[in-house]
């Protein structure tokens, strides 16, 4: 998604774009990040021909004090998503490249870079945009994968079943791990369902613990050859400086930039924004103030996931709960992107902001946030 964002800016930008895929778009199986948001930032008709299949009217998030049979619910708030689809995410992808295709952008599909080749391949352009995921091709040319810092591992298939009590809501399910499991319904028959943990909390057979999450929760259990595996980093997870290389006239976008929510896994917006921002700033001759720019945009939704981090990371599953409660109403978009929103929906409880912040690793990750010190990456500020 990141790359498809990519060459659509840059080309509305004026530059002469061709995109690489390193697989065929009609091949390609991705089922993870199929619930998309901002989704009027992508230039599709949202449309089921399209992939867009369920105008999502809120997310539920339940909070478990754990996975055990006799665990207890500690908070449950619903979310509005007026700007979110549950999707086919190949089906997404396929349209949006036919759509690059239309406009004049040179599609590459089955054409993959070696990273023994990737410098050469540069070599041979005025900017390439590297959008190839976590770690970035780029990094890998340059022995610079050690440069990210955390990530997450997630399973998700998509799985046909009976989904009439929750479609067309979709639903995350906080269960006192760090990570959740999701049910995303497309249709009241279908949906794509997941769970991820962060990577030293992953389990040791993990389609064994997606299976019984999905039998606890109620939920079909998706089959073996069907599901499929991924790493996300946690953003912020790549120090700032290095999301755009001069040197190489590479530039980093989406999960290659290491800006994936650090809580949720959730990218495809993000990748989106940085993509176009990217455009925005080469058109302007300006593309060394891209670090600083995307750094500070983000900023506000780093902070608010590493307190929510932080909550999962130390088990405290009712004061969760409590918070989930106090926010419920707010756009999940929002949560994100303004978190001064949920901010003011828990400073009407002060007690419960309280039991949040004052607490000494809680302000510490709070202050090491603020002074871009950031626990994954040990980065500083950027540039720009």
């Amino acid at each position: 998604m990141a790359g498809l964002a990519a060459a659509e800016a840059f080309h509305d930008a004026g530059f002469d774009v061709d995109l690489y895929e390193r697989q065929s778009y009609d091949a390609k199986r991705v089922n993870c990040g199929e619930a998309m948001t901002a989704v009027s930032e992508i230039p599709l008709d949202p449309t089921p021909e399209n992939g867009f299949h369920n105008p999502l009217p809120a997310l539920e998030v339940e909070v478990y004090d754990g996975t055990a049979s006799d665990r207890r619910r500690t908070g449950r708030g619903e979310f509005p998503a007026a700007d979110a689809y549950i999707t086919d995410r190949n089906a997404v992808e396929r349209a949006w490249a036919d759509r690059l295709d239309r406009l004049g952008v040179a599609v590459h599909e089955d054409h993959p870079v070696p990273s023994a080749d990737f410098l050469e391949f540069a070599d041979g352009y005025d900017l390439v945009v590297d959008a190839t995921g976590h770690p970035s091709l780029s990094s890998k040319a340059l022995g610079r994968t050690d440069a990210y810092g955390a990530r997450l591992v997630a399973l998700n298939a998509d799985v046909a079943g009976d989904f009439g009590d929750l479609h067309p809501n979709a639903r995350i399910v906080l269960e006192n791990y760090t990570g959740y499991v999701w049910a995303f319904p497309k249709t009241p028959r279908r949906a794509n369902l997941g769970i991820g943990w962060t990577f030293d909390e992953r389990p040791d057979d993990y389609f064994a613990a997606f299976a019984a999450a999905c039998d606890r929760n109620g939920w079909p259990v998706p089959s073996r050859d069907r599901t499929n595996v991924a790493t996300i980093p946690e953003g912020p997870n790549l120090d700032p400086d290095r999301t755009y290389l001069p040197e190489h006239s590479v530039v980093r976008v989406g999960d290659a930039a290491g800006i994936a929510n650090r809580v949720t896994g959730k990218g495809i917006s993000q990748a989106v924004e940085s993509s176009y921002l990217a455009a925005e700033l080469a058109a302007a001759g300006r593309l060394e103030a891209y670090p600083g720019r995307l750094y500070r945009r983000l900023k506000p939704e780093f902070l608010f996931a590493s307190v929510v981090r932080h909550l999962l990371e130390a088990r405290r599953p009712r004061v969760l709960g409590a918070a989930v409660r106090a926010a419920s109403g707010v756009d999940i978009e929002a949560v994100d992107r303004a978190p001064t929103t949920v901010l003011r929906r828990l400073a009407r409880n002060p007690l419960l902001l309280a039991r949040i912040f004052l607490r000494r690793r809680a302000l510490g990750r709070l202050y090491a946030g603020m002074t871009d010190r950031w626990r994954a990456t040990g980065a500083g500020r950027g540039s720009g």
